[in-house]
Formats: structure tokens, C-alpha cells, sequence
């Protein structure tokens, strides 16, 4: 079985370097028998297997030897399909050659029609079935062993397809040994054991720097554990159910040699520390050393629809109790696992210089990607935070999808919320998170998004519009939209998806149809060529050569890091009663605002700050400098812009939630006439709060008075109050880009009081009780505003 090994090119022949400037990559398919991409030039190994065809093709007590062939009937039959409604387009035309080893006879049907049989050689045509809704004429092939003997059962069966390749020219195909010079000719069924790819699929994956084996490689709701039990040359087919069916590991990257592409890998979520050296010791030895490795733990292991990883991520990390939430408790433990998995591949590669550490966040949620890197410090260890930037729309929208137009219309509408406008602005904010914790983001998927859920065919509800649209030279523009808005935002490598596939009831996946579909016939592939074509890499190491990282931050967010807080240590501070008439405010003691909670700092002149406070029998005046190059106010959301927030549990009751009494979540914002409160504070008692905001040169300043009155106590010496100061930063518009706390370790402060810290009144004559005023700033080099 070595032979299947070889590439049916010469070791010193090189694939040309169609790809090198490329800066998209593309997903395989899963490995099934609908798979129109049609990757190998044996159609069989992507059939569906005898034992998982039951009550369909296998019947009786059939029994199976290791590799899934029928070794006895019992009087049964054995049978699989190996091909379903393929778009006979995509088919090569001309006669299929049937080999086999072993004593019997084997049967067809559907599209499969013999033309000759002689033993262990069967010749056979394919032809269109006439299928009800279906869009175009397609193939459904299947097979039947009724007769075969025990003592030398049926086996090793390959259908290779019509024709073949010249020698060293595996990216085209031929139908006759005169189109080969110097008797260079191999035919797909002699050779059946050094040739293992179609051209055709070759030809299609040429254009893209990066392969995504996720599909092919069967990951999704995987639970394979053992090296044992991986996809291997010898199985009777690499098709099947969920967590059965893959390509094995020396395949793929075979398919990565050839092409001369790198390979991007996903690690089994159940794997064990030997399948994990194992997968990276063969790619080690066997991968061109100019290539290099995208490496990932799973895949979307966020994503509760696939069950096993999701579940195994929570399970895990709540026994090793990561987190008393289970999904943060998943998201930790799928951060330390891909670390892990990360330092085993460095060990076998002897480093990091062919490596690209990957770990799998959601495009609309940027808390998943602080988790996953800020825990552990894991952001040391990685170099891409990957996303799926798709646009779509909702559901309830469906309804009114009539036509073509409409698709298009709700797509762009200002209301969308997935519209391409509003995914690049969720990309935006990735970016700003990924960039503070100094790795890239690239898309691990990404492009159209428009399924019907509700439908079971491609003739109801809105499911022909959507198709139609994907049809359309509006598509392409589309496509092209989403990519040129993700290169402006500086994200890096775009892995769309996916490869040909054919559109169903359950979306239109394939960038084409089906793999001999021409450009001019499908609109994304063409948006795909041309935007590769007038973009080539725009980022440094895309063309190869040494994998250049980003300088790692050093100011991140505790939060992050510890993922909790100790709300046994929060900070408290005296505060002193002012004489009657006397403003002595800013000859309190200034403590300092510098604990991140989101986002990340680049300097101090980013954002820093500092507060002051004291107390009189009517008020409790607050004063806050702060620090800030950049002042934005653009946002409905206080919390959006340059703003201060101001936490008070008046009676330190230390609740876990609001009581709704004398709890208060105040919000400041610079040039705005209006404070603006948490839905759980008592809105009618802050019309008597009078405070004035000022801009600086340097930043900005906030004085306040907030009356007893209003927080519905009685003030008196030693009394303590729950006190959180918290300023938000946006330096760029539309989003907060960070966000630092006083006391508080975690964003929790607008619904938990217990993460606040205390104040204690005093009268002047008493000292502080205790003090945090070290600072980690040089506090010669900056002013703050008085």
C-alpha cells in the first residue's frame, strides 16, 4: 500500500506556484459520496460503507473483516452507493473501470450501467437519472455483491474514473497515451495505486494558499481518541456517518505537497497525548519542508449544535474546575487543550518556525476570544484568533422574501443585522481585541449565510430565491464587498467556504456548483479569482519564508488572566468629611484607575486615570481625572464612548444582584447635558445630582455632587459605602476599545455589587483607614487634570 504514497510527479518536479500570492484559502468537503467536488480519481472511496448501509444495499447476516470489506454474505448481500446526485457535468465522460480482488460477481445500479465483465475487471458507464426537483441532470450510482467467496471474498474494489494523467502533470487531464510525450501516459486504471487525485479537483484547488482539511479529515463530532482507530489507506471507504468518515492523515498531506499549499489541520477534541505526536511526527516527515502548518484544536468548539466537542469543552473544564460557568468553564478548557497541543507540535518540530497556532473564536463575540487568549496567558502561545465573517439575515425575515431582489434588499438593509456592513463591523471589534493581545485574525470560513430553515426542498418558501441569488452578479459583488472591507481592517488570511458542492434545501455551500462548473457560471468562485488576482498578499511572510509574529503585549486585562475575583479583597479607601464652606476636594488623596477589565492599553496616555472623593452632611463629591488622546462620542450607548461610570451600594449591603433601593450604576459622558443609569438604578431620585464635565489638552474631568438624599442614607462617620469607579475608552468609533476599573477584576460591576470596593466617611481628623494609591506609571512623566 506505499505506492499509494507517491504523487504521480518526480521528486525533483515542482507544482507550479500558482497559489504563491494568494491570500485566500479554501474548505474541503466532508468525505461522502455527495462530495461534487470529486477529489480522487477512484470514485469509491468516498462510498457510503457496506455495514452503514443497512436495510438499504446490505441485508442478511453480513459479516466484515477489519477494513469494512463483506468477507462472508450468510446468504445476504452486501451493498453501497458511491456516488448521489452528482451533477453528470462533473463526471467524466467515458467508460469507469471497476477493479476488484477476490471471487464473485458484483451488480450495479441507478446511474451505474455495465458495459463489459471479466474477472476482476468490470467496465461501466454512467448516466443521468431523471430525478424529480432537481435542478439539473445528476448521477446516483450504487453496488451490490450477491456472490462472493468466503475463501477469497470481494475486496479492494476501486472505480477509477475514464482517462488519465502525463507524468509530472498531475493538474491535467487526458484521455489517450498520445497526448503524453516520451510514453509519459498513466492511465487512472492501471496506475490506480501512484495516482490518487482527480485533475480536475487539483486544477480547482491550484488558485488557494491554504487548505482547510477540517471537512475532509471527518473532525466534526468526532470522538476518536486512539491512533489505532484513525482513517487508514487499507479502509474499504473514507466515506460514512459522522464520526466514522475521513481521509487519513498521509493523504491530505499528499493533496498539500502536490499543490504546494499549506495545510491546515484540526485536532479530534477527544484526541490523546499519543494521537496528537503521532498526527504531528507524520506530518513532520512527511509534509515538503517549505510548507508550513495552520494548527487548530477542533472545530467551532463554541458551537453547541455539535454536541460531542461542545460537550466534552464544558464537561472538562467544569471537573477541572476552570469556572463555575460551564460554558466559560468549556471556553478555558478548549484555551489550555490548544496550548497543550500546541507545545507537543513545537517539541516534534523542534520550534515554532513552520507553525501557525491557531484557536477557533465566533465572529460576534469578542468576550469568547478575551477568554480563550487572556486565560493562562495563552496569547503568548498563539499567532491567529480565527472567525467565520458570514452574511445573511434572520429567520423571521424569510417570510417576505418574494424574489431575487428582495434577498438583496433585506441583505443591505441599515436593520440587518448580519448584513455585510454589520459583519465588518464585528470584525472590527475582533480586530481591535486581537490586536491588543498582539495575534492576527484570519477567517477559518466565512462568505453567504442564506438558508430557510423552515423548507425541505428547493421549491419552498424562500429557499429558490436564495439559490437564485447565489446565482447572481450580485453575489459577486457581494463577495468581493466582504473581502476587500476585511482586507481594509487589516485582517489577514480568508478561508471561504467552501469547495464545489451542490445547493440543497440546506443551503448553497460550494463556491461552485459542482467542480467542472466554468466561472462564468458561478459568480462567488468568479469574485474569489478576481479579488485574489488584484490583491495579491498584502501582509508580511504571506509569500512564504519565515513566519513573522506580532510583539506580545504586556498589559492585559487581569480578568483575563485569573478569570475571577476575589470579592474577599476588594480595595477600601477613608474618605474625609469637608469643613462647612470650605471646597477642599482636590487636597484629597488621589487613588488610581488602572485595573483593565476589557480590551487592552497600549500607554498611558491611552487611557489612565485617577479619583478623589469626600463627604458633607448634604453631598458626596466625587472628582476623576482621566487621561485619554482620543475623545469620541458617536454611540447611543454611554458605554460605547469615552465615558465614566460610577458604582454606589450606599448601605454596602454587598448584594449579588441590584436591589433596586440604594444601588446605583451612574454614567458620564463628555458633552452630553444627561446622566445616563443602569435599567436597576432608581431613576426617579438623580434629577438633584449636579455635575460638571470638562475637555483638557490631555483628556478630560469629571466633578460631581451627588446628594444623600439621593442615595437614601443618612451619612455619619465610619459608614461604608460600596464604591466602583470605571472608565470606558473608544478610540476609533462605533465600539468600546477598552475599559479600566478602580477595584473591580472583572466587567461584572453593572449587575454584581459585590465586585465593588468601599468607602469609609471620616471626619478630618481621622486617619485612612487604608490606602492604595501605588501606581505602576512614572508619575513625573504625565500631568493629570486638576
Amino acid at each position: 500500500m506505499a505506492l499509494l504514497l507517491s504523487s504521480g510527479i518526480s521528486n525533483d518536479a515542482q507544482a507550479s506556484p500558482f497559489n504563491q500570492n494568494s491570500p485566500l484559502g479554501m474548505n474541503t468537503n466532508e468525505a461522502l459520496e455527495v462530495d461534487a467536488s470529486l477529489p480522487f480519481a477512484d470514485i469509491f472511496r468516498l462510498a457510503l460503507p457496506f455495514n452503514e448501509a443497512r436495510p438499504w444495499f446490505t441485508k442478511g447476516n453480513v459479516s466484515f473483516d477489519k477494513d469494512g470489506w463483506p468477507k462472508n454474505l450468510n446468504g445476504g448481500q452486501a451493498g453501497t452507493r458511491f456516488l448521489s446526485h452528482i451533477p453528470i457535468e462533473a463526471l467524466p465522460k467515458g467508460e469507469y473501470t471497476v477493479l476488484y480482488q477476490g471471487e464473485g460477481k458484483i451488480n450495479y445500479g441507478a446511474s451505474a450501467k455495465v458495459v463489459k465483465r471479466s474477472p476482476g475487471k468490470d467496465i461501466i458507464k454512467l448516466v443521468p437519472m431523471k430525478q424529480p426537483n432537481e435542478m439539473y441532470p445528476t448521477a446516483t450510482a450504487t453496488l451490490f455483491i450477491k456472490e462472493s467467496n468466503p475463501k477469497n471474498y470481494i475486496r479492494n474494489i476501486r472505480i477509477m474514473m475514464p482517462g488519465g494523467i502525463c507524468r509530472n502533470d498531475p493538474f491535467k487531464r487526458v484521455t489517450a497515451a498520445r497526448q503524453c510525450a516520451n510514453n509519459s501516459y498513466q492511465s487512472f486504471a492501471d496506475n490506480h495505486n501512484q495516482v490518487m487525485f482527480n485533475p480536475d479537483f487539483l486544477n480547482f484547488m491550484k488558485d488557494f494558499k491554504v487548505v482547510r482539511f477540517m471537512n475532509m479529515s471527518g473532525v466534526t463530532r468526532n470522538n476518536i481518541r486512539s491512533w489505532n482507530d484513525r482513517p487508514t489507506l487499507q479502509k474499504a471507504t473514507w466515506g460514512g456517518k459522522e464520526g466514522v468518515r475521513g481521509v487519513p492523515i498521509e493523504v491530505m498531506i499528499q493533496l498539500a505537497n502536490i499543490l504546494d499549499v499549506d495545510p491546515w489541520f484540526n485536532i479530534p477534541h477527544n484526541a490523546d497525548n499519543v494521537f496528537i505526536n503521532r498526527f504531528a511526527q507524520t506530518v513532520k516527515q512527511q509534509l515538503k519542508p517549505n510548507l508550513r502548518v495552520y494548527l487548530e484544536y477542533t472545530n467551532e468548539a463554541w458551537n453547541n449544535i455539535f454536541v460531542p466537542q461542545a460537550e466534552h469543552m464544558k464537561q472538562t473544564g467544569y471537573k477541572l474546575k476552570l469556572d463555575k460557568d460551564r460554558n466559560i468553564a468549556g471556553s478555558k478548557y478548549y484555551s489550555m487543550q490548544s496550548v497543550n497541543i500546541f507545545k507537543m507540535w513545537e517539541r516534534v518540530f523542534g520550534g515554532t518556525d513552520r507553525l501557525v497556532r491557531v484557536m477557533g473564536g465566533m465572529t460576534t463575540n469578542t468576550k469568547l476570544t478575551e477568554t480563550l487568549l487572556g486565560f493562562q496567558n495563552a496569547y503568548k502561545h498563539v499567532d491567529a484568533i480565527a472567525v467565520a465573517p458570514y452574511f445573511h439575515f434572520s429567520q423571521d425575515k424569510m417570510a417576505g422574501i418574494k424574489s431575487v431582489n428582495d434577498v438583496f434588499t433585506t441583505l443591505n438593509a441599515r436593520d440587518n443585522r448580519y448584513s455585510i456592513r454589520n459583519t465588518l463591523d464585528f470584525v472590527k471589534k475582533q480586530m481591535q481585541v486581537t490586536k491588543g493581545f498582539g495575534v492576527d485574525l484570519i477567517a477559518y470560513e466565512g462568505g453567504q449565510h442564506l438558508v430557510h430553515h423552515k423548507t425541505h426542498s428547493m421549491t419552498q418558501g424562500a429557499t429558490p430565491h436564495l439559490y437564485k441569488a447565489n446565482k447572481d452578479k450580485r453575489m459577486a459583488a457581494a463577495y468581493y464587498q466582504l473581502l476587500a472591507g476585511w482586507k481594509k481592517l487589516g485582517g489577514k488570511l480568508f478561508i471561504p467556504f467552501s469547495a464545489p458542492r451542490p445547493s440543497t434545501w440546506h443551503g448553497s455551500w460550494g463556491i461552485k456548483e459542482h467542480i467542472a462548473e466554468t466561472p462564468a457560471q458561478a459568480p462567488k468562485y468568479r469574485s474569489l479569482l478576481g479579488f485574489s488576482h488584484g490583491n495579491p498578499c498584502w501582509w508580511e511572510s504571506c509569500r512564504g519564508g519565515k513566519i513573522v509574529r506580532h510583539q506580545k503585549p504586556t498589559i492585559i486585562a487581569k480578568h483575563l488572566v485569573s478569570g475571577k475575583q476575589d470579592e474577599s479583597s476588594a480595595k477600601y479607601v477613608a474618605i474625609q468629611k469637608q469643613p462647612p464652606g470650605q471646597r477642599t476636594l482636590h487636597q484629597a488623596k488621589a487613588e488610581f484607575i488602572g485595573t483593565v477589565i476589557q480590551g487592552t492599553i497600549e500607554n498611558p496616555r491611552d487611557l489612565t486615570a485617577r479619583w478623589r472623593a469626600n463627604w458633607d452632611d448634604n453631598n458626596l463629591y466625587v472628582w476623576v481625572g482621566i487621561i485619554d488622546e482620543v475623545h469620541v462620542s458617536d454611540s447611543k450607548e454611554s458605554w460605547a464612548d469615552d465615558s465614566i461610570e460610577i458604582y454606589i451600594d450606599a448601605d454596602a449591603s454587598r448584594g449579588e444582584t441590584y436591589d433596586q433601593f440604594n444601588d446605583f450604576h451612574l454614567s458620564f459622558s463628555l458633552g452630553k447635558s444627561e446622566i445616563t443609569a443602569g435599567s436597576t438604578t432608581p431613576l426617579d431620585r438623580l434629577k438633584d445630582i449636579k455635575y460638571t464635565t470638562r475637555q483638557l489638552p490631555t483628556g478630560y474631568q469629571l466633578e460631581a455632587a451627588i446628594p444623600w438624599s439621593t442615595l437614601n442614607i443618612q451619612p455619619s462617620a465610619e459608614h461604608a459605602i460600596g464604591f466602583d469607579i470605571q472608565i470606558n475608552d473608544d478610540d476609533n468609533g462605533d465600539a468600546r476599545d477598552a475599559k479600566i476599573s478602580w477595584n473591580a477584576t472583572i466587567d461584572q460591576a453593572w449587575k454584581n455589587p459585590r465586585v465593588f470596593g468601599q468607602l469609609i466617611l471620616q471626619d478630618k481628623n481621622q486617619r485612612f483607614a487604608k490606602t492604595d494609591d501605588d501606581s505602576p506609571m512614572d508619575k513625573k512623566a504625565f500631568q493629570y487634570p486638576q
